[in-house]
């Protein structure tokens, strides 16, 4: 079975109970479409077990690609027997990433082991920045956050990095025809609310050739989804 979750912030209880929910096996297949660190606590033990398993398959979110442009500098400063600061980028870079909920996976990151530091800047690069796959017949393609500046005629390769894990999709927005695209990022509350349905509950939104998946785990009232590619079955962690 193939399966898609996005969004889970640092909930690793969420993470395993939902692993356990669909009895995911060797055999089975998770794409996870970015945003596995910040606001919650355990966004690196997510990572570190994601890395552990070969079938799952992880790819860029913003959240994990501000952790990728100041880890190296944490490195840097604990590795260096005398005091070296932060330069002014190295400076912008950590305060943005702190701004977005960063805080705690610096924290985090911090009481690793060596060997799991290690693991984790090795994983990171590895992670996909889009996957294209055809379940029982129909074609996906999986993206953190959506197309930005969309057009059919454009290649997926030919997308900048950013383009995938920053924007917004609208409600309406008309994206491929025989393809349907699966993202995060936005969560499904907002899609809802845009279409007129703001008291409908945290679950995975649907709308022409495009699906989305970020139930707002780490929120209020909020749920880890996750959709069985295979059947198209529902499963949901509050």
């Amino acid at each position: 079975m193939y399966y898609v979750m996005s969004d889970i912030h640092g909930c690793f209880d969420k993470y395993r109970a939902m692993l356990e929910k669909i009895v995911f096996s060797a055999e089975d297949t998770l794409y996870v479409l970015g945003d596995v660190l910040d606001r919650g606590q355990d966004g690196f033990k997510i990572l570190l077990d994601m890395a552990a398993r070969h079938n799952v398959i992880g790819l860029w979110g913003n959240h994990e690609l501000l952790a990728a442009a100041v880890l190296p500098s944490l490195l840097r400063m604990m590795s260096s027997e005398g005091e070296q600061p932060l330069h002014k980028t190295e400076r912008e870079q950590m305060e943005e990433w702190i701004l977005n909920g960063g805080k705690t996976s610096i924290l985090q990151f911090l009481q690793l082991s060596g060997k799991e530091m290690a693991t984790v800047c090795e994983y990171l690069p590895k992670l996909s920045v889009y996957e294209e796959i055809a379940v029982r017949g129909r074609q996906f393609v999986l993206v953190h956050a959506g197309l930005e500046h969309f057009s059919a005629a454009r290649l997926l390769e030919e997308y900048r990095l950013e383009e995938f894990l920053y924007c917004r999709p609208e409600p309406d927005a008309a994206y491929f025809l025989e393809k349907t695209l699966i993202f995060g990022h936005t969560p499904t509350r907002l899609l809802y609310k845009q279409i007129g349905e703001p008291e409908r509950p945290d679950r995975i939104f649907y709308r022409d050739t495009m699906i989305g998946i970020d139930c707002g785990c780490i929120y209020p009232g909020g749920r880890l989804g996750c959709l069985c590619l295979d059947t198209m079955e529902e499963f949901y962690i509050s």
